[in-house]
């Protein structure tokens, strides 16, 4: 559709450098952040756009008027809208043409439409919340028959060109980088996200769901696209999930389009959890499907992005209490059960191919990290067998970056209790920990997981400390440092390691200096201030020359007086005896009698 005039600002929704929440099974996990980052906030930006009728009759002026070749004029329009700001993202830059209409976006979107305009009207009503807060909502679509979908006069598409085209369409959206973000844009500009939540009501009860399923998915990895989902399509996916509990595929595929929708999104978390109670509805998944994979890794999904805090336009994310509630709903027990499951074969030898085990686990493990949300919960977790589970697959596996990366996150968290520390000292965690960092030092996101597992075990707990030493750990910790100074995250916890080491084994400290600590720690006091404080804390418990001294910054009820010299000349007191500046002081309302 054509925008109103030739452009407009939209408040669009940008996400922040990528983060270790990008990992959480939407999208594969980047390698420059540890899976202990904290959520990002997403901010916003006005952003100026116009449509793609501005754009084409930009480039037919240039030919017209300018007299300009097809590449030149679309070369020069792009040129002159991105020098006044304009955002073309959501802009084909070329000319009209058959190649250009054949574009996998508007190819899925025209075969949807054309697909629906054979449907009959058809209305569904939809009870949601509890209470008193509970509402009802008409959804209006196009039925369509479980037959085939007819071809149109023009040749369209058939029931199987339409799947084959929207699966393009979730290929095109799927796409990494700069390709990926314009698809996604293109696809919420024209509509897309109305047409597929609404696709989904229309193919209920045919196979082209799940190709609707999934282009819906992809399309929603766009934070603004998710602003376009709203009630409405939140509740299409909803309705499709309660029609097909049975169908594990529908419902992992319907489970991933609402967790894309709940990435950098608030308010369709909260409307997830208050009003249709999805929590609810990930655990009946769970305990129906526990076997089918596909299901299982997309509820994992839908848990952690419900527990994310990552939209900053709120005040208040609510992601603890939904971990809560999620523990509270039984998800603690089903996902230990997963993880139980596949210590055991991994005990046994098993994993099966390709490793779908391990990346099972490795999802388990992320998902149980972001549900630690109080140490009622860790405590449940213990008494399910989660510490000892996680343990034996760390051990069993300490090649798999992925996996070593997340069950150091878990562990971490299980160990910010005294008892789990202990507990963890005589499963030899500290010394697995110290295998991990001398054997991981090319994967910063797992050295980064890890030292956050290191910090936790050495507070408080000498053991453990002894054990970290004498399996090599502060070599391996101080080689990971060295190897990824600009790491602040590794760095951070690393001088808090080396700081329990110096308190808790004393007599290891001229070991720790021999090793290179004193200068790693002391570059890292240049980097920022908190850095600054912890690496000067670590240096001054090893005995290391550092100044504690803090320079006089004012105190309230003392004052200083500062020597001006012999030959300095005193002009402001010469200017204020002048009659122009006793005059200024009046009209400010100063009383100039005592001057």
């Amino acid at each position: 559709p054509s925008y109103p005039g030739d452009s407009f600002i939209k408040n669009r929704v940008l996400r922040e450098p990528p983060t270790a929440t990008d990992g959480m099974g939407l999208k594969p996990p980047p390698q420059h952040v540890g899976v202990v980052s904290k959520d990002k906030k997403v901010t916003q930006q006005t952003m100026a756009r116009i449509s793609q009728e501005t754009f084409d009759d930009a480039v037919t002026e240039n030919m017209e008027e300018l007299d300009m070749e097809l590449d030149e004029a679309v070369t020069d329009a792009i040129s002159q809208f991105e020098a006044q700001g304009i955002d073309l993202s959501n802009i084909l830059k070329q000319a009209p043409s058959a190649d250009r209409d054949a574009h996998p976006v508007l190819r899925g979107l025209a075969a949807l439409a054309n697909a629906t305009r054979a449907g009959m009207d058809a209305t569904r009503e939809l009870t949601f919340g509890e209470g008193s807060s509970q509402s009802t909502m008409k959804l209006k679509f196009k039925a369509l028959p479980v037959t085939a979908v007819p071809e149109d006069e023009e040749g369209g598409e058939t029931d199987a060109g339409l799947g084959q085209a929207l699966d393009a369409l979730a290929v095109a959206c799927a796409e990494e980088g700069e390709a990926g973000e314009r698809s996604c844009a293109l696809l919420g500009t024209r509509e897309g996200i109305d047409l597929l939540s609404s696709a989904c009501l229309s193919l209920l009860a045919r196979p082209e769901l799940l190709s609707a399923l999934a282009a819906l998915g992809a399309g929603l990895r766009s934070t603004e696209n998710c602003e376009h989902i709203g009630l409405r399509g939140l509740l299409a996916l909803y309705a499709v999930i309660s029609e097909r509990p049975a169908d594990a595929p529908v419902q992992a595929a319907a489970f991933r389009a609402c967790a894309a929708a709940m990435v950098g999104n608030e308010a369709n978390r909260t409307a997830m959890h208050e009003k249709l109670r999805i929590i609810t509805t990930a655990a009946a998944a769970l305990r129906a499907h526990p076997e089918h994979r596909e299901c299982v890794l997309a509820a994992c999904a839908l848990l952690r992005a419900l527990t994310l805090q990552d939209d900053g336009r709120v005040a208040l994310n609510k992601g603890f209490d939904r971990a809560r509630a999620a523990a509270d709903m039984g998800c603690l027990q089903l996902l230990g059960a997963q993880l139980k499951r596949a210590a055991g074969e991994a005990a046994q030898g098993g994993g099966g191919e390709g490793g779908a085990d391990l990346q099972m686990a490795a999802e388990v493990l992320r998902t149980l990290s972001r549900l630690c949300a109080s140490a009622k919960i860790c405590e449940t977790l213990v008494k399910l067998g989660a510490l000892v589970a996680s343990v034996s697959l760390l051990q069993a596996h300490l090649v798999e970056a992925d996996l070593c990366r997340n069950a150091s996150g878990f562990l971490a968290n299980l160990a910010g209790d005294d008892e789990v520390k202990s507990r963890c000292g005589e499963l030899h965690v500290p010394e697995i920990a110290a295998s991990v960092l001398a054997g991981h030092s090319e994967s910063v996101g797992t050295l980064d997981a890890c030292s956050q597992l290191v910090a936790a075990l050495t507070t408080r707990n000498s053991p453990n400390c002894a054990a970290f030493l004498e399996a090599g750990g502060a070599d391996a910790l101080l080689s990971a440092m060295r190897r990824w100074p600009q790491a602040l995250g590794l760095h951070k916890r690393g001088a808090l390691v080396l700081r329990n080491l110096a308190v808790r084994v004393p007599e290891a400290v001229p070991s720790i200096l021999e090793l290179g600590a004193e200068p790693v720690l002391r570059a890292d006091m240049e980097k920022t201030l908190e850095l600054h404080d912890l690496a000067k804390a670590a240096l001054r418990d090893m005995r290391c020359d550092v100044s504690l001294a803090q320079p006089w910054q004012g105190m309230p009820g003392e004052e200083r007086h500062l020597e001006r010299g012999d030959d300095a000349e005193d002009t402001f007191g010469k200017y204020m005896d002048t009659d122009e500046a006793r005059s200024a002081m009046r009209v400010a309302g100063f009383d100039t009698t005592q001057f």
